[in-house]
Parts: C-alpha cells; structure tokens; sequence
C-alpha cells in the first residue's frame, strides 16, 4: 500500500518523492503495537532459525479478531497461531470465523480460577470489563461509553490458561483486560512460564502508578522495557 503520509508531506512541500518504494506496512493494532512485536519476534526467529508458523501467542483479551487485534498480523501475514481469550459471546462466531487456526477460550483471566465471575459488557466491546468502575473512568467515549450488559462468564486463573500452552514455548503474550491488567501479571508463575515478548495496558487515566509498577514488576522478573505506545507497554525477556 502507498504510504500516504509521505506523499501528503511531499505534496505540501512541493518537493520530488523519492525514486525507492514507500509502502506503508500492514497493521491492526490500536497503535501498531503488532509491528513492533513482529519485528521483536523476527529478530529471536533469525538467530534460532525458527519459522514464522512455530510462533505461539495468547492473547488475552483478544476482542475483534481483527480491528484493534494485538495478534492479527502474526496470524494472518506470518502464518502463526494461538489461544485467543474472549468471554464476550457477540465476539465468538466472528473469532472463529475469521481466525479458524487460533483456539478460542471463552472465558474471563482472573489472577485465581473460580466458578463465574460477572462481565460487563461495554458499549464500545473494547471496554468491557469484570470491573465496571473502569468502563465508567472513559465517560460518554464519543457517544459509545457505558454498560449495555452485565452477564455470568466462566472464570479461569491466569496461570491454568497458560498451562494450556503444553510444551509449547509461549512466544508472545498480550494483556488487554481493561483495568486488571497488573493483577494478572503479578499473580502470573514467571518460574514454569517465561513469555518472550509480553504486551500490557496500564490504564494509567484508571489506576495512576500502574505504569511504573507494571515496569517495576516485570523488571524484577528479568524483562527489559523496550516498547511504548500510547496505550501499551511492551516487554522482552531478557534472560534465556
């Protein structure tokens, strides 16, 4: 695809494009978070000379398969495959639909199992949440914020769906649970999984300090920083 940008800034300065190709790179992230983790993963499948179809992710909080996905690019552009953890059933015919090679867990992660736990479900499906008071903290959200449901989901302890990675080594995990994200990472079993790429959202406007604290925690668990969007903290696994 034409990169857009480049030719709007050429055009407005009046000035000669390049003569080499200026494509814009696929993305479906919020803000192209995918580019950044494939480009960590193409990195670590070079010197251990994996291919691009052993690549395993969990995304929990998965949402649409594809808009705003955090796994979508790897799915679809690099043939990889996963576990994709969505408790929204409006969501579950489209995941299977779209993404027939990922396995879907239709359940909500909580840092313990237990039998149900109450989803509310946002306006915007982006924002659903087992905490209400965090699908609140956004407001009117252009017309799209507030609750449209509350139902019972099946819950699951965060380090029991990691379980179900088997033998396989989880190569990227992304945290999308609007609000309870730092709860989850800090009850997670860092000495049986060690995730290589791990994906966060502090809802710093919700829970201000989560930012620091979720760097602070992952850092003691031998990760290194070394991504940041607007909205995402992105981590790497510093210790082999």
């Amino acid at each position: 695809m034409e990169n857009a940008f480049i030719l709007n800034e050429t055009s407005k300065y009046g000035i000669e494009n390049s003569h080499i190709p200026h494509t814009l790179s696929a993305t479906y992230a919020q803000c192209g978070e995918d580019i950044i983790v494939a480009g960590l993963l193409f990195a670590q499948l070079t010197k251990s000379g994996r291919p691009w179809n052993s690549v395993f992710y969990i995304e929990i909080g998965a949402n649409h398969p594809i808009s705003t996905s955090n796994t979508y690019l790897l799915y679809n552009n690099h043939g990889a495959s996963g576990i994709l953890v969505e408790p929204n059933p409006a969501l579950h015919q489209a995941i299977a639909s779209v993404r027939p090679r990922d396995r879907l867990v239709p359940s909500v992660v909580l840092p313990e199992g237990g039998a149900t736990v109450t989803l509310h479900i946002g306006n915007a499906h982006e924002l659903s949440s087992v905490r209400r008071d965090h699908i609140d903290s956004f407001g009117g959200f252009g017309g799209l914020g507030g609750v449209s449901s509350s139902i019972d989901v099946v819950a699951i302890g965060i380090n029991d769906l990691l379980a179900q990675a088997g033998q396989r080594e989880i190569d990227f995990l992304s945290i999308d649970c609007e609000g309870i994200d730092y709860e989850l990472m800090r009850a997670i079993d860092f000495e049986t999984y060690k995730p290589l790429v791990i994906q966060c959202e502090p809802s710093e406007h919700f829970s201000q300090g989560n930012r620091a604290k979720m760097i602070n925690l992952l850092e003691s668990r031998s990760y290194r920083l070394v991504a940041r969007t607007e909205v995402n903290l992105i981590f790497l696994r510093h210790s082999m």
